[in-house]
């Protein structure tokens, strides 16, 4: 049952009290062994049908006023129908439950995919208003190539992990962030690709570590993945061009 929907065991559960309620009466006319009511045996009147409805619900729901009671084999049955009637109903506490908690689940996996995004445009942009810094520093005599160096090296750090994460996201499609947001999220991309490419000409850097060639390197097969055809999902023209646009910029740096 635990593929069926809350209104199809509804439907269940009152096809049970009817089925049952309908035996209780057959049984009491055919062998006179049915229910009684108020001392009285119940027979084939629909007075009498409408008595042996009501216990029926009043047993499927485990409440059992003893206003009317069963005779012979039917206490069985009565016992069964009532065990069956806790049995379904507690199937749909249950899903109503689960309901309750996917709800919540998916909610929370909401506002946590929207922090997410948030903390990736926030990296970004403070990503490239480091490179930025770092670029107006460039063409300056004065300019210290260790400090310079490891500046660019971290930034390219962080933005190696924040490609990454878009790269995830942009992979799977059924969480994919509005469109105007992506194309805030690509756009940062781009401008922090074509900031790095132009850093890495710059004369005070000097010589380039290994992690950071290795880093570089990251960040061109990130950008591999990233373009109109090979992203799944649809997107508007706009975003695809902006993702061809990184592929090709990640692709300048040697």
């Amino acid at each position: 049952m635990g593929g069926f929907s809350i209104g199809r065991l509804m439907l269940i559960w009152l096809w049970m009290i009817l089925g049952f309620g309908a035996f209780y009466w057959i049984e009491g006319i055919a062998t006179g062994q049915g229910l009684i009511s108020r001392g009285r045996l119940l027979d084939g009147t629909l007075s009498d049908f409408g008595t042996a409805l009501y216990f029926s619900f009043v047993t499927a729901l485990s409440i059992g006023y003893g206003d009317v009671t069963p005779l012979g084999v039917l206490r069985i049955l009565a016992v069964a129908e009532g065990a069956a009637g806790l049995l379904l109903f507690g199937v749909v506490i249950s899903k109503l439950v689960g309901h309750r908690q996917e709800l919540v689940t998916e909610e929370i996996h909401r506002l946590a995919f929207e922090d997410r995004l948030g903390r990736v445009r926030t990296n970004l942009h403070l990503v490239l208003a480091d490179l930025q810094a770092v670029g107006s520093l460039c063409g300056k005599p004065d300019a210290q190539p260790e400090r310079l160096r490891a500046r660019v090296e971290s930034a390219a750090a962080v933005f190696e992990g924040e490609m990454q994460t878009i790269h995830d996201l942009l992979y799977r499609p059924q969480e994919a962030p509005d469109e105007q947001v992506l194309e805030s999220i690509l756009a940062s991309l781009s401008e922090g690709l074509r900031e790095i490419h132009e850093l890495r000409a710059c004369e005070p850097m000097g010589e380039q570590s290994a992690s950071f060639k290795s880093t570089i390197q990251s960040i061109r097969t990130l950008s591999e993945g990233i373009c109109g055809d090979c992203v799944p999902g649809d997107y508007a023209p706009l975003l695809t061009d902006w993702m061809d646009k990184i592929r090709d910029l990640a692709r300048r740096l040697e």
